[in-house]
């Protein structure tokens, strides 16, 4: 159990590059969405509980926008939007390298989606899946 805990703090930090997947939509301004994200990872000893942040969506953004990145190590090998599904596939390089494969649903107010996250943490297979949803909770504050 004490071997597990140091990954679980590791994939938490991870997870955060991962949580703001917003929907794509036409705005006529920039818009303020809300996002509950849960991570369930296999052998956790505990439930993680689920977070929710708040992030501003900048007018006029596009789908790949939307798709989390880690700067420099990760990028989007495949995506696809049909109808109000978005599909995504990312690889990862670096010293922990990853692939990352989801899907989002969403709406002109709301989204949900799902990614797992797949590969080495300190050379440590492991395996995340993260639920998300997001709504739509007003426009974003005057700068």
């Amino acid at each position: 159990m004490t071997n597990i805990l140091p990954r679980v703090g590791a994939v938490v930090s991870a997870a955060v590059f991962f949580t703001y997947c917003l929907p794509a939509i036409a705005q006529e301004k920039d818009e303020l969405w809300e996002t509950t994200m849960k991570m369930e990872m296999p052998g956790m000893p505990m439930q993680m509980p689920a977070q929710t942040s708040r992030t501003c969506v900048v007018k006029g953004a596009n789908d790949e926008s939307f798709v989390p990145k880690r700067q420099g190590e990760c990028k989007t090998v495949d995506s696809k939007r049909t109808g109000s599904k978005y599909t995504f596939k990312m690889v990862c390089d670096g010293k922990n390298k990853m692939t990352i494969v989801g899907e989002m649903t969403y709406s002109a107010d709301k989204y949900d989606g799902k990614h797992k996250m797949s590969g080495t943490m300190d050379g440590t297979p492991m395996e995340v899946t993260q639920i998300f949803s997001g709504k739509r909770v007003g426009d974003c504050a005057a700068k």
